[in-house]
C-alpha cells in the first residue's frame, strides 16, 4: 500500500489468491467429490467420504457392461 492508500495490482492479485485458495468450490477435486457424495449424509460416522447411490449404481451397471462386451466379443468363441 503507497503512501496515499492505493493498493497496487500484485497485493489484489496476491489477496485474490488467497480468497480462491481456501474456498472449497474452486477446487476441481473438492468440486467433484461433492457433487459425487451423498447428498443427506456426505460423511460417515468415522469421517470417511460417502458416495451417492446413484454413482454407486452408475459404476456398477457399467462394470457389468463392460464385462458382457468383453466376455462376448473376446471370451465367447468357444
Amino acid at each position: 500500500m503507497d503512501a496515499l492508500g492505493y493498493i497496487s495490482a500484485e497485493e489484489v492479485r496476491q489477496a485474490l489468491r488467497q480468497i480462491y485458495r481456501s474456498d472449497a468450490e474452486s477446487s476441481l477435486q473438492n468440486a467433484l467429490l461433492e457433487s459425487l457424495s451423498d447428498e443427506l449424509k456426505p460423511v460417515d460416522e468415522k469421517g470417511r467420504w460417502k458416495p451417492s447411490p446413484l454413482f454407486v449404481l452408475t459404476v456398477v451397471i457399467l462394470s457389468v457392461l463392460v464385462g458382457l462386451f468383453i466376455y462376448f466379443s473376446v471370451g465367447g468363441r468357444g
